[in-house]
């Protein structure tokens, strides 16, 4: 448990540290305008709101025993959904965005801890400390929800405004008709991702289980 509670500690300091320092380039670019389109576009990245995710289940050991939001990250399906929404994350960066997307000096680093780093580590967590032999299929429906929500929101907002954070969601260049097939692929990963999480779960208990025996 103390392992469990050093290692999670540490684990939210890096991660706020590392999304901090992202808004804070962010804002010092002028890219965006000021600070109120640039927080909206902050939050508008898949990458970042996931990553902050990571960061609120990483800081489960702050929270308050009898608080709602420990509660909520404490259970197996969520933090089993997390792990699931960062690892396509790292994998949607490094196979289809890395070659597209140019970084230097400490963004470089930071972009390396939000879509490596801190994936690594939440994965690890996963792993080797969560509880996970209680989850069950019937979540998977509830796990697609917060990536088809997402690409909604960024589908609306950019036919409104213009920007799309990721060129496959971009409508004004591939087409609804392209982006709605790239978001029935999403749901589809999403969903036997989830399945594949679950049953990996509960293999793991089970070795567990029969390890302690």
């Amino acid at each position: 448990m103390l392992m469990n509670m050093t290692y999670r500690k540490s684990c939210a300091l890096l991660a706020w540290t590392v999304l901090v320092l992202q808004y804070i380039i962010m804002l010092q670019s002028g890219e965006f305008g000021g600070w109120g389109v640039t927080t909206l576009t902050y939050l508008g990245y898949f990458t970042i709101l996931t990553n902050i995710l990571v960061a609120l289940a990483f800081s489960v050991p702050f929270f308050k025993d009898t608080g709602r939001l420990k509660t909520f990250f404490q259970r197996q399906s969520v933090r089993a959904a997390i792990a699931l929404y960062i690892l396509v994350v790292c994998l949607v960066y490094y196979g289809v965005l890395a070659q597209i997307h140019e970084t230097e000096g400490l963004s470089t680093v930071l972009n390396l801890g939000l879509h490596l780093i801190l994936p690594g580590l939440y994965l690890v967590d996963w792993v080797v400390f969560a509880k996970k032999g209680a989850m069950s299929f019937k979540h998977l429906p509830m796990w697609t929800l917060y990536p088809i929500v997402y690409g909604l929101f960024v589908i609306i907002r950019g036919h409104l405004t213009g920007f799309y954070p990721y060129p496959f969601l971009n409508i004004d260049e591939i087409g609804l008709g392209r982006v709605t097939l790239i978001m029935f692929g999403f749901v589809c990963i999403y969903a036997l991702g989830g399945a594949g999480f679950i049953a990996l779960g509960r293999a793991l208990t089970r070795r567990a289980s029969a390890y302690q025996a």
